[in-house]
């Protein structure tokens, strides 16, 4: 459906004949398509997923002959397609509200990709904020990519990327560029502070599924532990997401076991503030520092002071692991 806006465009210009895309909620599109029919018009495609509804409307009395049977033969082909992309939008739509569903049967053959695509999963700050704002901006940053969208329930929209619109490679690196500039991107064009997860390529429509679930697995993650990072991959943050899939009876457990292995006092929060952004800076000094506006021996200072009250050394790999564990632990 997301296409037809661009194909409504290319029609227009193509015949000079009158041809209107709309695209809305159903409530929004009956008004409007009603208040068309009037004027004699008629709607010539129409699809609907998620409660987004869009329409193909001309006037009947505009179009004749050939160019409304190419028309009518036009929009039978892309019809099947949406009918395809509308059946994947609402088992992704299922799985984001947590269910365990199987993908809809014959989905692969039935909307084949002829490349894999690269998922981005945006999530809303606040309600309020329509993701139709997107639509003009989403192409050209693309690079005129022929993307597929999937709102899904508050407050995530699943964006399906060509792999080729991001480059015949795609690294973590590279992922993470891509997504902090589509995060500038909506900051600047619409004001609005979007999360902005980006996957690993998927080659086919049935192993969105699994993207989705990392994807939001991550999203839960960030909110509870990192709610200030708002551009990740979902290689990232493993001991996060580690923690996230626990249960509340394991969590405790292991909580319990490490706390009466390794005793630690109580961490004010510019203590948990200098670890937290360590840990986020791959135990880098000079990383750390510049993030948090300090002199270099001023953080080395910060760091030996925690040693000497903890026991554990930051700057040791493994301790740097338990102390990771025992601050994740007690925000869950």
């Amino acid at each position: 459906m997301n296409d037809w806006k661009y194909e409504v465009d290319k029609i227009r210009q193509a015949t000079n004949l009158p041809i209107s895309y709309l695209c809305g909620t159903v409530e929004q599109i009956r008004a409007e398509s009603l208040r068309l029919e009037e004027e004699g018009w008629e709607i010539v495609a129409q699809a609907s997923s998620s409660g987004q509804c869009s329409i193909v409307m001309i006037p009947s009395t505009a179009w004749e002959g050939v160019p409304r049977a190419l028309l009518s033969l036009m929009f039978s082909e892309k019809l099947q397609a949406a009918s395809d992309q509308s059946q994947l939008a609402n088992w992704l739509h299922e799985i984001a509200l947590g269910a365990s569903t199987p993908p809809p049967a014959g989905l692969a053959k039935q909307l084949h990709w002829q490349e894999p695509r690269v998922p981005f999963l945006l999530e809303q700050c606040r309600e309020g904020f329509s993701w139709h704002s997107l639509a003009p901006i989403l192409p050209d940053f693309f690079k005129g990519a022929s993307l597929s969208q999937f709102p899904l329930p508050f407050p995530y929209l699943l964006l399906a990327v060509p792999l080729s619109a991001l480059g015949s490679k795609l690294d973590e690196e590279t992922g993470l560029e891509w997504a902090s500039g589509l995060h500038d991107l909506i900051s600047t064009e619409c004001m609005e502070n979007v999360r902005v997860i980006v996957g690993e390529p998927v080659g086919q429509p049935p192993q969105l599924g699994d993207a989705l679930t990392r994807a939001l697995t991550l999203s839960s993650a960030l909110r509870k532990f990192r709610p200030k990072t708002m551009v990740a991959s979902v290689r990232q943050f493993p001991l996060e997401r580690w923690v996230m899939m626990l249960g509340p009876e394991t969590t405790e457990s292991l909580q319990k076991a490490i706390e009466e292995m390794i005793p630690l006092p109580q961490l004010n929060a510019e203590q948990v503030e200098t670890l937290e952004t360590f840990f986020a800076r791959h135990l880098n000094v000079s990383e750390t520092a510049r993030q948090l506006f300090l002199h270099r021996n001023t953080l080395l200072y910060r760091l030996d002071k925690l040693t000497e009250q903890t026991g554990l050394d930051p700057r040791q790999f493994t301790e740097a692991v338990l102390l990771q564990l025992l601050l994740l632990f007690r925000q869950k």
